[in-house]
């Protein structure tokens, strides 16, 4: 199974570059060249594909998130992207668990040309948790995998929607998290 796991990102990634180069070939000649972009992003999450919502069907504020994004577009299918990720906390009596991480990764567009846009990302999550256990603190850092899937909606020139669907892993947990950002596109 863990032979599985590991072989999934490799897959992900060739999927990924097969559709880029496809939309960058049909698209190579209409490319616009490249521009910087920033954003700014809540989402909701989950770990260990745990539900979204509690036993009552609500919503748990300590399952916000926020993100800041800075990206450049290279040409009509690529960005090169970091993104700066607070996953927010957890409190149960007297513990808690506070994680937070910094993203860099590529983000590749499938069918350009119209104003709602598919893409697909993968990249590198950097991540940090500070948790307190029965009055004893542990802080944690490592380097994993992150994946994620979106949609991009035009509404100007400079002012993009998104939402995304985020896989983000965290040594041996994996964080899901669901999010709509607003992007300023700087040409």
């Amino acid at each position: 199974m863990k032979t599985f796991k590991r072989a999934i990102p490799l897959l992900a990634l060739c999927v990924l570059s097969g559709f880029s180069q496809t939309s960058l070939a049909a698209y190579q000649d209409k490319a616009p060249g490249s521009y910087t972009y920033i954003g700014y992003g809540v989402g909701y999450g989950r770990i260990n594909g745990e539900d979204f919502t509690n036993a009552n069907n609500d919503l748990t504020e300590s399952r916000v998130s926020w993100k800041a994004i800075l990206g450049t577009k290279i040409n009509q299918a690529l960005s090169i992207e970091a993104q700066y990720v607070d996953f927010g906390a957890a409190d149960k009596n007297t513990d808690r668990i506070k994680a937070s991480g910094w993203t860099a990764g590529a983000t590749m567009d499938f069918m350009q040309g119209s104003s709602m846009t598919p893409y697909g990302k993968v990249g590198a999550l950097f991540w940090e948790t500070d948790n307190l256990f029965s009055g004893i603190s542990l802080h944690q850092k490592g380097t994993d995998l992150t994946l994620g899937l979106g949609l991009r909606f035009m509404v100007t020139d400079h002012l993009v929607i998104r939402t995304e669907y985020e896989r983000f892993a965290m040594d041996n947990s994996d964080v899901d998290n669901l999010s709509a950002t607003l992007q300023y596109n700087f040409f």
